[in-house]
């Protein structure tokens, strides 16, 4: 994603977004420094780390469905090169935050594997990290390259690929807010 014309410098980055990300930091160190035990400490990330991967999901989803209707081609290109690289940089890692610190919990609080809410979750996670790994992001760079091609024109092509993208994202935010739900309630069948 580039932000900057050829010759151009990078843009600085704004003072609130340093100060921002310095509160945060600072908020989280004190707060889990004095969390009660080591399992409320992986809760937390593991509830920060789900926020961000399902939450982004969630949102590059819902504005997919906006340009989808108001048949956007341009807007819907650069929410797909946009996806692709927050993907990668944000939501890939938030994703294997949020594994690690789920298993950290249920070793932790001895919560024991074989538990229909956790293998659901576990089960839906791998699912959605396959579908990302093996078929979003290939698509998405597949789907830029094609709109280039065509010299940012929309063709039948191009349109096919969006909607079975879209399809796709749509089915696999679903699941995220499945995982949520699941977890949150922890049914026992």
């Amino acid at each position: 994603m580039e932000a900057t014309s050829a010759g151009e410098a990078p843009a600085k980055t704004p003072t609130s977004t340093m100060l921002s990300g310095i509160v945060i930091i600072a908020g989280a160190i004190v707060f889990l420094w004095f969390a009660p035990s080591a399992y409320t400490v992986y809760k937390a990330l593991h509830v920060v780390a789900i926020l961000v991967w399902v939450g982004g999901d969630v949102t590059l989803t819902t504005l997919g469905i906006v340009f989808e209707r108001r048949r956007d081609a341009g807007a819907l290109a650069e929410l797909g090169k946009m996806g692709a690289w927050i993907g990668t940089r944000v939501y890939t890692p938030a994703l294997f935050a949020a594994f690690a610190f789920g298993v950290a919990m249920i070793e932790k609080g001895g919560l024991g594997w074989g538990v229909f809410w956790i293998d659901f979750a576990l089960v839906v996670w791998a699912a959605s990290f396959l579908t990302g790994a093996l078929y979003l992001g290939p698509t998405a760079k597949k789907l830029h390259l094609a709109y280039e091609a065509s010299g940012g024109k929309q063709t039948d092509a191009i349109a096919a690929m969006e909607r079975q993208i879209l399809s796709v994202i749509r089915f696999d935010a679903v699941l995220l807010l499945l995982i949520v739900v699941d977890m949150v309630a922890k049914p026992t069948f």
